[in-house]
């Protein structure tokens, strides 16, 4: 098990191979959808975080995000700081966790369940 991703707006674990720990550590802004990719630079680190550049002004919601708002897809974000408020996700590329015994299973949900406490 390794941490292949660490963000202040989300860390990723690898499990095993096709089995991925997502830990999103942020709260959302609301939604706003940005047509202009000028607006925005990405952030390295965390796959579709980007940062406004400039006061953003949303035509639909009529809300305006100042810059260097971060945008996690097209969700403005922000850092989460109680650690009671994150969100864990297991996600796995084959549908389904599959164990050739009792004990190999455990050892999957062992690692998941000590990957999680680190958060606590």
């Amino acid at each position: 098990m390794e941490k292949i991703q660490s963000h202040v707006i989300k860390d990723i674990w690898r499990v095993r191979e096709g089995l991925l720990l997502e830990v999103h550590k942020f709260k959302s802004l609301g939604s706003c959808w940005i047509s202009s990719k000028k607006s925005v630079k990405q952030i390295r680190g965390c796959k579709g975080l980007t940062e406004l550049k400039e006061d953003y002004c949303d035509n639909y919601t009529k809300k305006t995000f100042p810059k260097g708002t971060l945008i996690y897809n097209t969700v403005p974000v922000e850092p989460e700081m109680n650690k009671d408020n994150f969100k864990f996700e297991i996600k796995s590329s084959g549908g389904s966790i599959f164990g050739k015994s009792a004990e190999e299973m455990r050892k999957i949900l062992n690692d998941i369940v000590n990957a999680i406490n680190t958060y606590e």
